[in-house]
C-alpha cells in the first residue's frame, strides 16, 4: 500500500497520531498533506532516508492511510463483493492485497485486507472509501466503522524491519501472517507489508498509546524516520503505480482516463478467474488493453514528469512519475505508453533545455514479474481448457 496524490493545498491538515514523535524528527520541515493528514515528504536527507530503508530499516508513519474495521456475519460476503482480495481464502491472521473496482472494472482504490478474528477484518485503502463501503454493505448483517482517526499505524520498513520490531518486543508470526499481542500494556496488531521494493510491517495500535511503542522501539535501535520522497524511490523501483499520480481514481476519471487492472501492471491482483467482484464481468469482457503502465530505465540523470515516450518519431506515451535509484544508479520512470510500443525502441524527450532525447528501455520489478507469471498461467489454463474440447 502507498500513499495516494498528496494534497499541498490542503489549509490545516490534521495531526496524525504520531505527529508529535514525527515533527520532533524533522529537520527539513517539507511538510505535505495526505487524505487531509499531515505528513512529511523528507525529514533531513531523502537519499539517507532511502538507504535505511533500503539497507536496513526505518520508521513511517502510516496515519494517512485510510483504516476500516467491518465486522458480523455477512463481513466476508460484502468484502468480496467490494474487493478483488481474496476473502474466502483468508484464514485468521491472514493478509492480501487488492483493488476496489468500478463497474466498469476500472481501478477506483487499493485494498489491503487482513482478518483478525473470525468475522472482524480490517480493510486498509489508498484514499477514503466509506461511499463505496456504504453501498456495498447495504441489506448484510455487518458493522462498518472508519477507525482512521482512533489508531495509530506505525511502519518499519527495509530488509531488518522484522529484527527490529522482534528487538522491541513485537512478535511477527511469519512473512504472511499478522500477530496480536500485548507490548507494555499496549494491545496491537502486527501485519508483514511491502513498501514497492522493500519488505516491512506495520504496527496498528490505540491512538492514545501512539508513543508507547514509538519510544519503545526508538529506544532498542535508533531508527530513522523516512518521509515521502524517500519512500518514493522504493515505490518506483518495486514497480507500484501511485494513485493520482501515475494513473486517476477511476470515480474521478473520465471514460479515456479511465485504467483497468492489467493496464497499470497489476492484473495479478484482480484474477478474472476468481470469485465475482464488483468490476468483474465488465474486466472480462473488455478485450486486450491498447496501453500499459510500465517502468523504464533512462539513460539520463532524470526525466521530468510529463515528458514525451517516442517510438521511431512516434509519441507513444507520457513520464508520470520518475526518481532516480541510488542502489541501481540509474533514473526510473513510470510511463503510460501504447501496447503496440512495448517492443520497439523507445526514448524520453526533452530531458534538458536543449530538448535532447535519452534512450529508454523496460525495468523489471517485482510487479512486473508477478503481473507476467500471472499472465502465463491465464495463457496455460486457457490453452488447457482449449485442448480439452
Amino acid at each position: 500500500m502507498h500513499f495516494p496524490i498528496c494534497n499541498d493545498e490542503c489549509a490545516e491538515p490534521r495531526p496524525t497520531p504520531l505527529y508529535a514523535a514525527c515533527a520532533a524528527h524533522s529537520i527539513s520541515n517539507s511538510w505535505t498533506a495526505v487524505n487531509g493528514w499531515a505528513a512529511a515528504r523528507a525529514y533531513s536527507n531523502p537519499d539517507d532516508e532511502y538507504r535505511a530503508a533500503s539497507d536496513d530499516a526505518a520508521l513511517v508513519d502510516l496515519g494517512p492511510l485510510c483504516r476500516y474495521t467491518v465486522r458480523g456475519p455477512d463481513a466476508a460476503s460484502a468484502l468480496a463483493r467490494l474487493t478483488t482480495t481474496p476473502v474466502g481464502e483468508l484464514a485468521i491472521a491472514e493478509s492480501a492485497r487488492g483493488l476496489i473496482l468500478d463497474a466498469g472494472g476500472a481501478v477506483a482504490n487499493f485494498a489491503d485486507l487482513t482478518r483478525l478474528s473470525g468475522d472482524l477484518y480490517l480493510l486498509t485503502t489508498a484514499t477514503p472509501a466509506d461511499r463505496r463501503l456504504d453501498l456495498a454493505t447495504r441489506g448484510f448483517d455487518l458493522a462498518v466503522a472508519n477507525v482512521g482517526a482512533e489508531v495509530a499505524a506505525l511502519g518499519i520498513v527495509g530488509p531488518a524491519a522484522r529484527e527490529a520490531a522482534a528487538a522491541a518486543g513485537i512478535d511477527v508470526l511469519s512473512a504472511d501472517a499478522s500477530a496480536q499481542g500485548r507490548v507494555r500494556g499496549v494491545e496491537l496488531a502486527v501485519r508483514p507489508i511491502n513498501f514497492g521494493a522493500a519488505p516491512g510491517v506495520e504496527i496498528i495500535y490505540p491512538a492514545e498509546d501512539a508513543l508507547v511503542i514509538w519510544e519503545r522501539l526508538r529506544r532498542k535501535r535508533q531508527l530513522p524516520v523516512a518521509g515521502i520522497d524517500a519512500l518514493e524511490i522504493l515505490r518506483i523501483e518495486g514497480g507500484a503505480p501511485r494513485l493520482g499520480v501515475d494513473f486517476l481514481n477511476a470515480d474521478l476519471a473520465d471514460a479515456a482516463g479511465k485504467r483497468r487492472p492489467d493496464e497499470i501492471g497489476l492484473p495479478h491482483l484482480a484474477p478474472p478467474n476468481r470469485a465475482w467482484f464488483n468490476g468483474r464481468r465488465a474486466m472480462k469482457g473488455a478485450g486486450d488493453p491498447e496501453r500499459y503502465l510500465v517502468v523504464l530505465t533512462v539513460d539520463a540523470d532524470a526525466a521530468p514528469v510529463g515528458a514525451a515516450i517516442f517510438s521511431r518519431n512516434e509519441t507513444v506515451g507520457r513520464v508520470t512519475s520518475a526518481a532516480f535509484s541510488p542502489k541501481l544508479r540509474r533514473s526510473l520512470c513510470f510511463a503510460d505508453i501504447k501496447a503496440s510500443a512495448l517492443d520497439r525502441p523507445l526514448e524520453v524527450g526533452p530531458v534538458d533545455a536543449g530538448g535532447g532525447r535519452v534512450l529508454a528501455r523496460l525495468h523489471d520489478t517485482a510487479e512486473s514479474r508477478l503481473a507476467a507469471a500471472f499472465r502465463e498461467s491465464l495463457r496455460a489454463a486457457t490453452d488447457f481448457r482449449r485442448s480439452s474440447v
